[in-house]
């Protein structure tokens, strides 16, 4: 479509930029709305949960006081006067400013102390809080008003015992709720900081006190939840989610928590914490008309800027990527001499720095990689031929001394070829890991081949309390060298066998890819320690005593040769698992 390469990087730079900024604009939008939903859910619910847990202590507080009353020792006295538990009432009520008054009921329910002096002999057996305290409970009833209160109560009743244990009545205060709304409201007031909030105390029934008009209860349940958009069951189910709730008609949220009850009580009672949508999310409307300004005046600059740039930046960038291309064909990086922007050149000679830098690193890694290999195998070769030589020059010196025996010389020419012969297998182990071989590659059946692998090493092992199992049922075609692979197995097997301390099982799984299977040989031994599972692999390192730590570096050595991979997983204490990676065809050979 565009010839130019100017006019392509200009093209498709726009759409690249164009299209991150709107991203970026639904992104920041909707980040900022979310947010916003969580801040509010936030601080109604924490305002909701404060006022919840200042209520819990504040109910909890009462209740401690009637059980405080309930076990006065003038109460607790069958043989106190009425006078005298009229006193201890008013001195309770009196020393507690939150209490309108208290009573004291006989088991029938007929009041025989009051602090009011207007209701003695008066019976109350009706009412409920007398009926759960005769029932050996503390009481919390809903909030009403009584003819006897100028203003709205919620009563408490808890049961009195006698020194024996014996109910012998009911004490019942009631207090004011004033104190209760106070605490409410002043908790309301942290989340006024942010936006106005409304908050009630509603039972079950939707019987709720609102705040605005804290001397009367709204009796209709039906009105308090059409206004709030809730039904009884909505009530519920809200109360038990995390959730803000959102009114019907859209214009309201409320976070609405259950208060837990800490005694007996008449209803459910929940506390609820509401406030105006428009004002929560006015916010994200006056943030949305900033992003759109914003985002107009950043995407035209985008416009200016690209242009600009590919104008400037294209002819230098492509002298960069000629003189590049000539360093990877070889020929010698050259700075070039046209004039440019000062970073332009300064990215010129920087690259030049690199690139003899990378030159030289090259070659003092390999040179070092050099040396450690050949100091390793210095320090192996040297440890593992020292031992035979010692042995078999002390043997040497114990024959110069020795008389002419024939059965000493035999003797000690046994121990000295034992040595040639274990300094030979070194030798042709060592060889083995140095020189590449011949390969004899063919297709084989992994199935077929584990089978008779399974049936000859268990037929030889030493390990007569190890289980192999193959559970190979079908077969699995391979291409590789059948020897090779059968001395990587086998190296594996012993090693696993090894690891037992008595007995153990191991166990042969496939995993077919089309390329490639996965032969995964598992034992249960005593595993790798980590610290030793990161050098295993490494010329001369073991941790066995006889070991001379070539096995698994061979190993590797011939699955890399078979187009392989060679890995070890392992858990100390759990057993170790060895994954041998085969290909399946020639293709990859």
């Amino acid at each position: 479509m565009f010839r130019s390469l100017q006019a392509r990087i200009l093209f498709y730079s726009l759409i690249i930029s164009s299209l991150p900024v709107l991203i970026l604009g639904i992104i920041s939008y909707e980040s900022q709305r979310s947010l916003l939903a969580k801040e509010a859910k936030s601080t109604l619910n924490s305002g909701s949960l404060n006022m919840v847990n200042e209520m819990y202590s504040y109910l909890n507080e009462r209740i401690s006081d009637v059980n405080l009353m309930s076990t006065n020792t003038i109460l607790i006295n069958p043989d106190s006067s009425k006078e005298e538990k009229t006193d201890e009432l008013k001195r309770f009520t009196e020393a507690k400013g939150e209490y309108f008054g208290a009573v004291y009921l006989d088991l029938e329910g007929t009041v025989m102390a009051d602090t009011s002096n207007k209701m003695v002999g008066t019976s109350l057996a009706n009412r409920i809080w007398f009926q759960e305290g005769l029932k050996g409970h503390e009481f919390l009833s809903d909030v009403y008003k009584t003819k006897a209160f100028a203003e709205p109560i919620i009563a408490l009743s808890a049961p009195v015992n006698d020194n024996k244990g014996k109910m012998i009545g009911v004490v019942s205060p009631a207090f004011r709720i004033s104190g209760l709304w106070d605490m409410m409201e002043k908790k309301a007031n942290d989340i006024s900081e942010k936006y106005p909030v409304n908050f009630y105390m509603i039972n079950q029934d939707g019987i709720m006190i609102s705040k605005k008009d804290p001397n009367g209860i709204h009796e209709s349940s039906n009105t308090t939840l059409e206004d709030m958009g809730l039904t009884k069951e909505k009530l519920l189910e809200s109360a038990n989610s995390n959730n803000l709730y959102s009114a019907e008609n859209g214009e309201k949220i409320y976070s609405i928590q259950y208060v837990q009850p800490i005694a007996q009580t008449e209803n459910k009672w929940f506390v609820v914490v509401g406030a105006d949508k428009k004002q929560v999310y006015q916010p994200l409307n006056d943030l949305l008309s900033r992003y759109l300004s914003i985002y107009t005046i950043v995407f035209m600059s985008i416009i200016l800027g690209v242009y600009l740039l590919t104008k400037s930046l294209v002819k230098p960038v492509h002298n960069l990527v000629e003189v590049t291309e000539d360093f990877i064909q070889g020929k010698e990086f050259v700075v070039s001499d046209k004039r440019s922007f000062v970073e332009m050149e300064k990215l010129n000679h920087a690259f030049l720095r690199m690139m003899d830098t990378i030159k030289d690193r090259e070659r003092e890694i390999v040179r070092t990689e050099k040396l450690k290999y050949v100091g390793q195998l210095a320090a192996g070769v040297a440890h593992e031929i020292r031992n035979p030589l010692t042995t078999i020059r002390g043997f040497l010196q114990l024959l110069k001394k020795q008389d002419y025996e024939k059965e000493l010389i035999e003797k000690y020419s046994d121990v000295m070829l034992g040595e040639v012969d274990r300094v030979n297998v070194f030798v042709t182990q060592l060889l083995d890991l140095a020189k590449p071989h011949q390969l004899e590659m063919e297709n084989l059946d992994l199935k077929e081949f584990l089978d008779e692998l399974v049936v000859v090493y268990s037929a030889s092992t030493l390990y007569k309390d190890v289980t192999l199992v193959n559970t190979l049922t079908e077969p699995v075609h391979t291409y590789s060298d059948k020897n090779r692979l059968r001395q990587v197995i086998l190296n594996v097997l012993n090693n696993s066998c090894e690891s037992f301390e008595s007995k153990g099982q191991i166990e042969m799984t496939v995993d077919t890819s089309p390329h490639y299977v996965q032969l995964k040989i598992r034992d249960d031994g005593k595993g790798i320690k980590p610290e030793n599972l990161k050098n295993i692999g490494m010329p001369f390192y073991t941790t066995k005593l006889k070991g001379n730590g070539l096995g698994v570096a061979t190993c590797i050595q011939i699955m890399d040769e078979l187009k392989g991979k060679f890995q070890i997983e392992s858990k100390y204490g759990q057993g170790t698992e060895v994954i041998l990676t085969i290909p399946t065809t020639n293709r990859l050979i």
